[in-house]
């Protein structure tokens, strides 16, 4: 048998070696993918858990139809324009600046012929010590007090909260990220109307929401 030189050797070995690194490469890469699946896996796991549902609230949805007419549901405001206007007076032309003041309105949302909004009309029973949990809606809530008294916190900067009684109603922007809770000793009865954007599902018109930084101590 004739011996093989260090040469002969090394190249036999050289298409071993080089499918052990490609095999190692492939577990290293494997490995990777797994570690990117699990550590996705924790975050939504953990997006999941920031949501906060709410504890004894009782919804019943009493009635949906469309909106077809023409109409912009919006919060008023006041706006300051200013105007170059040039007169001619005896011969010569007199500019001056004008400014002026109108109402308008910032819209929260439009329906048509076109385009027509849902509606939905909710009873909502909260019991005393309940809450619905942070959520918004993805269109204007107009919100009537029935039963009770409701106080109603913000996630917003100081977390401010408002009280109301029977009689009482409020008005929430789509954007605005809030918590319904019974705080009294008798159970609080909410009715509800919605704007909805055109083929919202009843389980789409309430949107979790994260506890807000700003309310801690308010789940």
């Amino acid at each position: 048998m004739r011996c093989r030189n260090w040469r002969e050797i090394r190249a036999m070995k050289a298409p071993i070696e080089r499918a052990s690194g490609a095999a190692r490469r492939r577990r290293v890469a494997v490995a990777g993918l797994l570690a990117v699946a699990t550590a996705g896996a924790v975050a939504f796991t953990a997006a999941q858990a920031l949501a906060t549902a709410g504890s004894g609230a009782v919804s019943t949805y009493m009635a949906r139809g469309p909106v077809s007419q023409s109409v912009v549901i919006g919060v008023p405001k006041s706006v300051t324009a200013t105007k170059v206007v040039r007169v001619r007076v005896k011969g010569k032309v007199v500019t001056r600046r004008v400014s002026f003041t109108y109402q308008t309105v910032t819209p929260l949302m439009s329906c048509g012929e076109a385009t027509a909004c849902d509606t939905a009309y909710q009873q909502l029973t909260i019991p005393p010590g309940g809450y619905t949990g942070w959520h918004t809606h993805p269109g204007p809530t107009f919100v009537a007090v029935a039963q009770g008294e409701g106080t109603l916190y913000h996630g917003m900067s100081g977390c401010p909260s408002f009280k109301y009684a029977v009689g009482a109603g409020f008005m929430q922007p789509p954007t605005e990220v809030h918590n319904m809770r019974n705080e009294g000793s008798t159970p609080l009865v909410l009715w509800a109307f919605y704007a909805l954007p055109p083929g919202t599902a009843n389980t789409a018109i309430r949107v979790d929401q994260p506890q807000p930084a700003e309310c801690p101590n308010i789940p």
